[in-house]
């Protein structure tokens, strides 16, 4: 599986800002519906590759959320994943798919009487805040999109794996990237003194088009980046990322992008590892 040329950065821009205030109904779900945590992890959401579809935690065992990326979709499904309520977002506004989304999860025994398109922090501004539509968008990037996810999502449960206290791959609807939390230094308490993170972002501030990240942290101490490694793709950002990013313009030059992404994770989480 790789990342596609076929598509323009900028559509691929255009279309993910659409998504990042799609999946926000599957946010207000955790915030209105679910158990309040301290780190907001509530609010966040899994990725299956096989359905191509954005899911909440299960609510009261009885339901979950769920966005299917291809049709740009919004799901009610059983905890297993049983398709139980769809609805298409395309041509409706946010208020018209939150007053969906009430009746589908109250027809499951939930409470869905709070629950609101409110969220406790900001996101780019999208037409759809003025209660303007949301548009249909060519199956062809939306397809690419979950394309996108689900090479993140492999790059991140690969790191997962590795590592004993690493956090699940998730996505935040905050910012909409993909990624995993990795400690691996700790005080005598057992508290994390020094981590990494790894993930997929989409165009920010940072990068101005979608990238893989590799940050590093450490407890009251500052990462000295004067001795990094050389990277053959990719690029060390200390002052804007406190690590490195990957652009998918770099990945495209590619002869073998699975083979240049493991090479730019490699370096830059060994030297997390020895910072």
């Amino acid at each position: 599986m790789k990342f596609s040329s076929d598509i323009s950065i900028s559509k691929i821009n255009k279309a993910q800002l659409t998504l990042h205030h799609a999946v926000q109904f599957i946010a207000a779900a955790g915030k209105y519906l679910l158990e309040e945590k301290e780190d907001d992890s509530h609010t966040n959401m899994s990725w299956d590759s096989k359905t191509k579809t954005f899911y909440s935690d299960s609510m009261n065992n009885r339901a979950r959320v769920g966005l299917h990326v291809p049709t740009l979709s919004l799901k009610v499904t059983g905890p297993t994943g049983i398709e139980l309520a769809s609805l298409s977002l395309s041509g409706k506004t946010k208020q018209e798919g939150i007053l969906w989304l009430r009746q589908a999860l109250q027809l499951k025994q939930i409470d869905s009487s709070d629950l609101d398109i409110e969220m406790h922090y900001e996101i780019p501004e999208h037409p759809t805040d003025k209660a303007k539509p949301f548009p249909e968008l060519d199956s062809t990037i939306l397809e690419e999109l979950a394309n996108h996810r689900t090479i993140a999502d492999q790059v991140c449960s690969e790191i997962f794996s590795k590592h004993a206290k690493a956090t699940p791959a998730r996505t935040w609807p905050h910012h909409f990237d993909h990624g995993v939390y990795v400690s691996f230094r700790f005080d005598d308490n057992g508290e994390a003194n020094q981590s990494f993170s790894v993930g997929y972002a989409v165009a920010d501030s940072v990068i101005n088009e979608p990238y893989f990240y590799v940050t590093q942290w450490k407890k009251d101490e500052e990462i000295d980046y004067s001795n990094v490694p050389e990277l053959e793709y990719g690029s060390w950002l200390p002052e804007k990322l406190n690590g490195a990013g990957l652009s998918l313009s770099d990945i495209l030059k590619m002869d073998d992008q699975e083979k240049g992404i493991k090479a730019f994770l490699d370096k830059t989480i060994s030297f997390s590892k020895d910072a």
